[in-house]
């Protein structure tokens, strides 16, 4: 699976003052800028290969390096945002919340720190927490649809699936082809017990020419849910074998028998979850 609002508060500046205790100080001001220059080209360059090491596919490597590039600059705030990036899509995000909490001590209005920090909460079950450092964000930055899906996906952790498809259209509003909003809308209107709505919308996402396996399973699952059980193996199978779509009819059918709808979206978003 895969969030609205407030308030924010002034960046917190340390000023750190030099003292020119000798008579040639006017000689040494070369010396520190060159020293400046040379740390933020070797911080910006770390952070380069990061982004290289990133694109590979190698998160691993990626967050040394950026950990190194905030080592040689740590006034630099963008080397632990993409920390924080790569390790929740490493699947830490314990850690991640941690990096970005770093940054917000530095910048209290960045944004993607913001929006990092919720998404690492959400990732470990404490959505109540997320929604605030969320809020934030979308009171700095109301057009990005990103924030719309974070909140949207607490608001359904939470139970609130009215709320949060009112989250999700939103951020269809600014981008219409999101493929995270769309499914998230599907899987909240599938929580909520709108069956034939969500099956619709999940399936537009199934035919559309960059749909994955992701996509397909989450058509099954809702089609699962809907108690659909033909059409949800016949989709599952697009993917899986025998043995394991009858696993995931299993779920289903375990999914379907829970009473309270925020288990099962918990249960759900522990096994499918997109951000």
């Amino acid at each position: 699976m895969m969030i609205h609002h407030h308030i924010l508060r002034r960046r917190a500046v340390i000023a750190l003052a030099f003292a020119a205790a000798l008579g040639g100080c006017a000689a040494n001001v070369p010396e520190k800028n060159a020293a400046t220059t040379e740390t933020t080209d070797l911080s910006t360059s770390l952070s380069k290969s990061g982004d290289e090491s990133r694109a590979k596919g190698d998160l691993a490597s990626a967050a040394t390096l950026y950990r190194q590039s905030h080592a040689a600059n740590p006034e630099r705030a963008g080397p632990l945002v993409d920390l924080g990036q790569v390790l929740l899509a490493s699947g830490r995000p314990k850690e991640a919340a941690d990096a970005y909490r770093k940054v917000l001590t530095m910048e209290v209005d960045n944004v993607e720190a913001l929006r990092g920090l919720g998404n690492s909460l959400v990732a470990i079950d404490q959505p109540e927490m997320a929604i605030g450092h969320y809020d934030k964000a979308f009171a700095l930055a109301p057009e990005d649809p990103r924030i719309y899906n974070g909140l949207g996906v607490a608001q359904d952790l939470l139970g609130q699936h009215e709320e949060a498809q009112k989250l999700y259209r939103g951020g269809l509003s600014l981008k219409p082809d999101d493929i995270n909003l769309l499914t998230n809308l599907g899987l909240s209107l599938s929580f909520s017990g709108k069956h034939d709505e969500a099956i619709e919308v999940l399936r537009e996402l199934v035919n559309s020419p960059h749909a994955t396996a992701h996509h397909r399973q989450n058509l099954a699952l809702a089609l699962g849910l809907a108690d659909r059980k033909t059409e949800a193996a016949k989709v599952s199978r697009m993917d899986l074998d025998n043995r394991a779509v009858r696993s995931n009819l299993a779920y289903y059918a375990t999914l379907r028998a829970l009473t309270d709808s925020t288990q099962r979206v918990k249960a759900v978003h522990a096994r499918y979850a997109r951000r």
